[in-house]
C-alpha cells in the first residue's frame, strides 16, 4: 500500500531517540538472530536486498544488511525515515518516479533498487524505531499476505530487543545482587566503624593460626591493646570525638603493622593484634613503634592538642595452651600496663 508522507516525517522526534538509546542497540556486532529476520523477510518477499534499520538523529544504521554492503547511511538518503510515520507497510512501487527518492544514491547508483516496502519495529511504549524492509531493483508491488508477513518480523524484532534488554537488565541484578553479598559478607567479617576485622573474625584467624602453629608453623605472638582514658575523651569531647580516636588508631595500625599482620576491634576500645612468624622481640619493637606514633599524632579539631596513648599485653602465642587461657593472660598484661602508669606494654 503505497503511504503518502512528506517532510514532516524530519520533526524533532526526541523521545524516539531516547527510547532508541535505551536499547543499546546502535553501533553493537552483527548477529545471528538479526540476520536470520532479514533474510526470512527477503525470501518472504522475494526481494535481493533486505535490512534490519534503525534511524538515529542523522542517520539510518544498520545491525543487518542483506545485499548490501554499507553498515548505515546519512538520514537525508534514508527511505526509512518516511517509513516510521506509517502504522503499517510503507511501499514505494518505484523509487525512481517519486520525487522524494529519485535523486538518492541508491536510485541513481549503477545498478539501481527501485522497490523499497518497510514494516516499522515498534516498541510497547509506541515508538518506531526504524524498520525491517526490503529492496528491489525493479520496479513492482508486495502482496498483502507478504505485508503480513514483514510486520510480523518487525514485531520479532523487538522481541529481540525486549528479550536483550531483559537479559542485560537481569545481568545488572545479578552483578548488584553479587556485590551486595560480597558487601555482607565483609560487614559480616569487618568493624563498621574501624574497617578492622570484627571479634567474631579476628576469633577464626585465630583459630587457623592455632591450627598452623600446632603442626610446627615459625612463633607468632598476640598483642592486646588498649587506648587509655577514652572514657574521658567521650565524656568530655563527646562520643563523635571518641569514634574519631578509635578510627585514627585503626589507620595507625595499619600503617605500622604489616599486610601478613591481621588487627581487629576486640570491643569499645580494646584491640588484638595478631603477629605470625613473629617472635618476642620483634613484637616488642612493633608495639614501641605502635606507641611512638600515637605520641606523634594528635586527635584532629582538638584544642589543647591530645595525643592519644595505648596499654598492651604482649605474648608468645602457645599453640599447646587453650585460646580462652590465653586471652585472660593478654587481659591480665594490659590492666597490669593500666596499673604501671599506661602507655606501656607488658610482657606475659
Amino acid at each position: 500500500m503505497a503511504a503518502t508522507s512528506s517532510l514532516d516525517a524530519l520533526v524533532d522526534d526526541t523521545e524516539r531517540l531516547q527510547a532508541l538509546q535505551r536499547y543499546g542497540i546502535l553501533d553493537t556486532p552483527m548477529e545471528p538472530a538479526y540476520d536470520e529476520l532479514a533474510e526470512i523477510a527477503g525470501h518472504v518477499c522475494e526481494a535481493p536486498v533486505a535490512l534490519v534499520s534503525f534511524v538515529d538523529r542523522d542517520r539510518q544504521w544498520f545491525k543487518s544488511a542483506q545485499g548490501l554492503p554499507d553498515r548505515e547511511t546519512p538520514l537525508d538518503q534514508s527511505v526509512c525515515r518516511y517509513a516510521l510515520r506509517q502504522p503499517d507497510v510503507f511501499i514505494v512501487p518505484d523509487l525512481a518516479q517519486d520525487v522524494r527518492f529519485a535523486h538518492y544514491g541508491i536510485v541513481t547508483q549503477k545498478h539501481p533498487l527501485r522497490f523499497y516496502a518497510g514494516a516499522p519495529p515498534i516498541t510497547p511504549d509506541g515508538y518506531a524505531l526504524g524498520t525491517l524492509c526490503v529492496l528491489d531493483h525493479r520496479p513492482r508491488q508486495l502482496s498483502s499476505r507478504a505485508q503480513e508477513l514483514l510486520s510480523a518480523l518487525a514485531r520479532q524484532v523487538v522481541r529481540l530487543l525486549e528479550l536483550h534488554r531483559a537479559n542485560d537488565r537481569q545481568g545488572q541484578m545479578l552483578a548488584e545482587l553479587d556485590a551486595a553479598r560480597q558487601q555482607m559478607a565483609v560487614l559480616a567479617h569487618t568493624d563498621v566503624l574501624t574497617g578492622l576485622a570484627n571479634r567474631r573474625s579476628f576469633t577464626e584467624r585465630l583459630r587457623q593460626e592455632q591450627a598452623l602453629l600446632q603442626r610446627g608453623n615459625e612463633p607468632a605472638c598476640l598483642l592486646m591493646m588498649d587506648l587509655d582514658h577514652f572514657k574521658r575523651i567521650n565524656d568530655v569531647h563527646g562520643h563523635h570525638v571518641g569514634d574519631q580516636a578509635l578510627q585514627l588508631f585503626a589507620d595507625l595500625c595499619r600503617s605500622v603493622f604489616r599486610a601478613a599482620d591481621v588487627v581487629g576491634r576486640w570491643g569499645g576500645e580494646e584491640f588484638l593484634a595478631l603477629l605470625p612468624a613473629t617472635g618476642l622481640e620483634q613484637a616488642q619493637a612493633v608495639a614501641q613503634r605502635v606507641h611512638a606514633a600515637l605520641a606523634e599524632q594528635p586527635l584532629p579539631g582538638i584544642e589543647p592538642p591530645h595525643r592519644l596513648s595505648v596499654s598492651m599485653g604482649l605474648t608468645l602465642f602457645d599453640p599447646l595452651r587453650p585460646l580462652d587461657v590465653t586471652l585472660r593472660l593478654l587481659d591480665s598484661a594490659l590492666y597490669t600496663a593500666k596499673r604501671e602508669g599506661r602507655s606501656r606494654t607488658v610482657v606475659v
